[in-house]
């Protein structure tokens, strides 16, 4: 499998994959627990392809796409910060999940900081996503504190986690 999957910057010729991807990755991810109304909501309102069409745009922003045979199966948004690159989102399918690609990514996100001579990795991951979390504390993140994300009614608790380059 390994020796078709490629990384590849995204652009306005994604989107559709990459809405495809943003919402069977979010549902996947983030349906324990959540209200059924709140998911439809939010997957309805805040990963359409007009919003993230917007955030292709964004000069600050980057899409890395993971790639099996040419079809998108997972991503990365990294966002240029002052001192750091933040990892907004770290999208896979459930398929392709604890194979070795989300490292693939995660490496692609510390050689794009070094790029930019960044001092720090930074990315929020949800409380209980359990897996997560010990996945990147084994690649030296730390939790430097907390950020609240609102799921309709919800308000979910996710680390802050760091890293230094």
């Amino acid at each position: 499998m390994n020796n078709q999957i490629t990384l590849a910057y995204l652009d306005y010729d994604d989107l559709d994959a990459l809405q495809v991807v943003s919402v069977v990755s979010f549902y996947e991810s983030f349906i324990d627990g959540a209200d059924p109304l709140d998911m439809q909501g939010y997957l309805q309102t805040q990963l359409t392809t007009e919003i993230l069409a917007v955030e292709l745009a964004q000069s600050t922003s980057k899409f890395i796409g993971i790639k099996d045979h040419q079809i998108l199966i997972g991503y990365m948004k990294v966002n240029d910060e002052k001192d750091a690159i933040e990892i907004q989102r770290i999208y896979l399918l459930k398929d392709y999940q604890n194979k070795g690609l989300g490292q693939r990514l995660l490496d692609e996100a510390n050689r794009y900081a070094k790029t930019k001579q960044k001092r720090y990795l930074r990315l929020t991951v949800y409380e209980k996503n359990h897996a997560g979390i010990r996945f990147y504390e084994r690649h030296g993140f730390k939790k430097i504190g907390i950020k609240h994300f609102p799921l309709g009614k919800q308000d979910r608790i996710c680390p802050i986690l760091e890293k230094e380059i």
